[in-house]
């Protein structure tokens, strides 16, 4: 099951980041089921994706997992975009943690995580909550 592992090494970075920091901000996983906070709730939807599942070198496949990392940061809008900016490093710096030197690499897959885009911010008239964006790509071994 090293697909849910790497899954579960790449959400518990984001989620201690922010949960360590700041508590009240709920962070949903594309493989859970919820409901859409109030108006005033803080929230970090995270999706993980998949692209390569092995890796074909000359004798048997070895599983050799890449992908990307998209996490959308809603904030309520009369918070202004400080409050996103905040809640978006701490995503980053979750996802930074995992190739960190001192990573304690829980679920034995080896993650790494390329280049951070983002923060990329949405600001739309008929919203309750101001948009932004956090993504990279991955790597892990199994």
């Amino acid at each position: 099951m090293t697909l849910v592992k790497t899954r579960a090494a790449l959400e518990v970075a984001i989620r201690d980041s922010i949960k360590d920091n700041q508590p009240s901000v709920t962070v949903v996983f594309d493989n859970t089921p919820f409901t859409t906070p109030g108006r005033m709730k803080k929230y970090v939807l995270v999706s993980i994706d998949f692209d390569t599942a092995t890796y074909q070198p000359q004798g048997a496949a070895q599983n050799y997992y890449t992908g990307r990392v998209s996490c959308g940061i809603l904030t309520p809008k009369d918070s202004g975009s400080s409050e996103s900016s905040a809640v978006s490093q701490l995503v980053i710096d979750g996802l930074i943690s995992i190739n960190a030197s001192d990573y304690t690499d829980t679920y034995s897959v080896s993650p790494r995580v390329s280049e951070i885009s983002g923060p990329s911010f949405t600001n739309n008239e008929n919203n309750s909550h101001y948009l932004s964006t956090v993504s990279c790509t991955f790597t892990a071994n199994a």
